[in-house]
């Protein structure tokens, strides 16, 4: 029969009133043959009846709804009915059969224990990783998500002098307020590193806090931007005046005790013992995470009325603090690019046609991946999370993949099952059904040891997760759960839900079993290959990671790191970081202070027995902080300036850490710091083939000064692997050579040895300065930590590796074992015609290995632009060699083999008789 003609005689109605023409087509497409004028003319007689009694609009909904109760499920063309066998079918599931479904799935279940444990082992080890790996990104992505118009609120990123240095010029707020349009709040910052003492009262000692990041110095407009509610002052006034600071009620509590926030205010705190302000607000804690968690603020106006305008500039466009930042917020419906457009001829105003500014905005929760921008807390790495993100879904997809590979590889033997069902009036919707409710009570227990397990991981990688990460069932993690079961249930159920009731019983019962459409096994070998591939690229992926943190960690830098310990911190200026620009704008009077003091430190240790020498620096010759400047060059030289790098040592500098004087000489000793060294890369920057023609030129090395060169040094790495070295400047400075390094005599020194020969160093640093916190650290040590990430992106790689690797070996265990029980009697016939067990084994086997080749030859270019890409983050990197690819190869075969290889090696040698037995 055909489908009725939608003319007038059957829709007399105005067109608007007829029912939907989508809903018309859905039902004509997918009725039953024969039936279409039928169910066509019935339901077009009640939406005559509904236009009549509810209205156009009730009725077409009715309408859809009656047509969407009668669709079939699990059809995709009404040629699914167009078969040889029909029955009539149950269109809606029915929840009395809910509990039959349930106890038939528990029973198979229970029937195949092999199977079922290799599935819930490789969802569990899926569901696990992703709800760990939920719990890291939920609370890398909840920084700074709690405030008041936060999507409004950004940080300017500025480039200066060529330079991307994560900082602003001082000028800079306050002229963006006055040129730049848009913008509703600026409010300038600085991050400022002090210890601080609380004087005490009457017979009482001071007490003494260390530095511990939280301090800031701010503009009043800060508070606007970042609202908290106040326990005591005003947004509006607290911080309009100098020497004024503002507490959080955690920190008033820490300095003042349970005192009321009202009487905190007017008490007077000193920072750096010299800085003496007073407390004017008390401010509520923050409960959610922030990178801008500072819990001390100092006015702003505390910086021209105080020593520290001799640090922090801000009249000069060419002097920069390494603190200062600046966060604003945006006017109502002003995007961003409209601030970014305008920052270019604000550059041209304030550096005319010099190149080298830009600036753009960035938004607030981008500061959590930025370890410049807000306080100095523990940041987290984008490029880590997003690796974290991958592996999750390719770990619970290859732990899907396995289930479907299991499942249809076991569809043979559920043919005769499926038959005898659709025989007794069984239909596809309840067939699949049951086969959902299997997946679903596998998947519910996978996430039950899921979750069970996760505490115990979390402990075992506590290195690598955050502090902050706790495990708890709320409602969030809950409904992630929830989430993962219904997902992993779709994906796992549906292709044998629908691949096992297509099965017709006039086949399946005449004991044909081979699957319709399965292609004599497709489907399972090209699921085989694509777990390799994936298997496959995290294994190359670990080959090269490891192959270049090998690299990076054991390169010759240019100088020794052995043995060497590095006092103190180089960050000890009142603003907690390095200056851009002429060292006139140091704190002299307390840099020669602080310097005698080293000085004598430093002979104290030289005495000590076990320490073979020790010289004054500002930085180890590779280290974070830098001191830079992007004007050098020749003396009158009409060459293009370029970027120079300085390191802070007298003489001893060059002996202390083995590099060597290529050209020219060392500096002299009691050398005034007139004359520098510079690096072989400098010289050829400024001009010179021959690096000894340098010798004896005068170097621009800063706004107002020069410097005769007295020698060439070869060169050495000053920063991680990742950026390019510039071209360095060895000056000597006696003001800024703040740190201690230590050469230790480690030759034939136990380890007891060494920690009394640092615990005679904490006393000997405790003599000199008993209010500092004794810190030290080995330079390799530090070296290493500048590829912390990189570190922890392997052991992720190679975790990765390992459950993938591990899941896809389950996988082919379950297979390996499924094929030998089915080809029983082949093997047992090959034995009995002179088949030998090598040959039996390599039967079984070859067909693993040629399908990891292809695995291998389509993962070897997907691996190699991935990890390309990943190494074009080191400036210098090892090469992409083909032999990673080859051993990834026979790894991946060598495990392959292992796996299958012990169940071929049991099945060749079995008896024949006993699989032969029953013919």
């Amino acid at each position: 029969m055909g489908s009725l003609n939608h003319d007038d005689k059957h829709f007399p109605e105005p067109p608007d009133c007829r029912p939907p023409r989508w809903a018309i087509w859905l039902l004509n497409h997918f009725s039953p043959a024969g039936m279409e004028d039928e169910l066509q003319g019935d339901l077009q007689e009640m939406y005559t009846y509904w236009l009549k009694t509810v209205g156009i609009s009730k009725a077409r909904w009715r309408y859809i709804s009656a047509v969407l109760r009668l669709i079939r499920p699990f059809t995709w063309s009404r040629t699914n009915w167009n078969n040889n066998y029909t029955q009539p079918e149950t269109f809606v599931f029915q929840p009395a059969m809910l509990p039959n479904y349930l106890k038939i799935a528990s029973r198979k279940l229970a029937r195949n224990k092999i199977y079922s444990f290799i599935n819930v082992l490789g969802l569990t080890l899926g569901i696990c990783t992703c709800l760990v790996i939920y719990l890291i990104t939920q609370y890398e992505f909840s920084f700074d998500n709690f405030h008041e118009d936060r999507d409004r609120i950004y940080c300017v990123d500025a480039m200066v002098f060529g330079g991307r240095w994560n900082c602003v010029p001082g000028p800079m707020p306050a002229a963006m307020r006055q040129e730049m349009s848009g913008i509703q709040t600026v409010a300038a910052y600085q991050t400022y590193s002090a210890s601080t003492t609380i004087p005490g009262d009457k017979n009482e000692q001071p007490t003494r806090f260390e530095d511990d990041g939280s301090v800031a110095i701010v503009e009043p407009q800060y508070f606007d931007i970042f609202r908290y509610q106040w326990l005591s002052g005003n947004a509006a006034t607290s911080l309009s005046t100098p020497n004024s600071v503002v507490l959080t009620a955690e920190k008033a509590r820490k300095y003042f005790g349970d005192t009321e926030p009202d009487k905190i205010i007017g008490r007077t705190i000193f920072y750096q013992d010299s800085l003496m302000v007073r407390v004017t607000g008390v401010v509520a804690d923050w409960t959610g995470n922030s990178d801008y968690n500072f819990s001390q603020w100092i006015s702003y106006a505390t910086i021209p009325t105080s020593f520290l305008k001799r640090d922090i500039t801000l009249d000069s466009w060419d002097n920069l603090n390494r603190s200062s930042q600046v966060m604003i917020k945006l006017a109502k419906d002003v995007n961003p690019s409209q601030i970014d457009a305008q920052f270019i001829s604000f550059g041209k105003r304030h550096y005319g046609e010099k190149k080298g500014f830009a600036a753009q905005l960035k938004p607030l929760p981008g500061a959590h991946f930025h370890p410049e921008y807000g306080s100095m807390s523990r940041k987290a790495s984008l490029p880590v999370l997003y690796t974290l993100i991958a592996v999750a879904g390719f770990i619970l997809v290859l732990a899907i993949v396995n289930f479907v590979n299991l499942s249809t590889a076991q569809s043979m033997q559920r043919a005769r099952e499926i038959g005898v069902r659709k025989v007794l009036g069984g239909g596809r919707p309840g067939i699949a059904m049951q086969f959902f409710t299997e997946t679903l009570l596998l998947t519910i227990a996978a996430t039950s040891l899921a979750v069970l397990m996760v505490k115990p991981v979390m402990a075992l990688f506590a290195d690598l997760m955050p502090k902050g990460v706790h495990f708890q069932i709320d409602t969030t993690t809950l409904l992630f759960l929830l989430l993962v079961i219904a997902v992993t249930t779709f994906l796992a159920g549906f292709y044998p839900a629908r691949v096992l009731g297509s099965y017709q019983p006039t086949v399946t019962l005449k004991g044909i079993t081979a699957t319709p459409g399965s292609g004599k096994g497709t489907l399972r070998r090209g699921l085989i290959v694509f777990q390799f591939i994936i298997s496959l690229m995290f294994i190359i992926a670990s080959f090269v990671i490891g192959s270049q943190l090998r690299y990076v960690l054991h390169a010759d830098l240019g100088f020794k790191t052995d043995a060497v310990i590095t006092l103190g911190s180089s960050r000890n200026t009142s603003s907690g970081s390095s200056a851009i620009g002429s060292d006139k704008n140091m704190r002299k009077q307390q840099a020669i202070l602080e310097t005698g003091k080293i000085a004598v430190l430093a002979g104290k240790i030289q005495q000590l027995v076990g320490v073979e020498q020790v010289i004054r620096q500002w930085k180890s010759p590779m280290d974070k902080l830098h001191s830079g400047f992007g004007g050098g060059g020749l003396k009158n030289s009409t060459e293009k300036p370029i970027d120079i790098s300085f390191h802070f040592g007298n003489e001893d500098y060059i002996s202390f850490y083995g590099i060597k004087v290529i050209a020219g000489r060392n500096l002299l000793p009691e050398e005034s710091g007139r004359e520098v060294l510079i690096s072989e890369t400098c010289a050829r920057a400024l001009g010179f083939a021959d690096v000894s023609k340098a010798i004896g030129r005068e170097l621009v090395a800063s706004p107002v000064d020069t410097y005769p060169i007295a020698g060439v040094v070869a060169d050495f790495y000053e920063n991680s692997f990742h950026e390019a070295s510039w071209p360095i400047v060895i000056r000597h400075d006696p003001a800024r050579e703040t740190t201690i390094a230590v050469k230790i005599a480690s030759k034939g020194m136990a380890a007891g040895e060494l920690q009394t020969l640092i615990d005679k160093i904490e006393k000997e640093w405790k003599a000199v300065f008993p209010e500092k916190t004794f810190a030290y650290s080995f330079l390799d040590d530090s070296i290493a930590n500048m590829y912390a990430d990189d570190l922890r992106t392997e052991r992720l790689t190679n975790m990765a590796m390992g459950i993938t690797v591990f899941i896809s070996c389950l996988g082919l265990l379950g297979l390996a074992i499924f094929s030998t029980e089915r080809r029983a009697r082949e093997i047992g016939i090959r034995k009995v015609l002179g088949a030998t067990v090598s040959g039996i084994m390599v039967m079984l086997c070859k067909e693993i290995v040629l399908l990891i080749l292809i695995a291998l030859l389509i993962a070897s270019p997907l691996a190699w632009y991935f990890m390309h890409d990943w190494l074009q983050g080191f400036a210098y990197r090892t090469a992409l060699s083909v032999w990673i690819f080859i051993i990834a190869g026979a790894v991946t075969i060598s495990l392959a083999l292992l796996t299958v290889g012990f169940q071929a090696m049991r099945a060749a040698m079995a008896n024949p008789v006993k699989s032969l037995r029953s013919e």
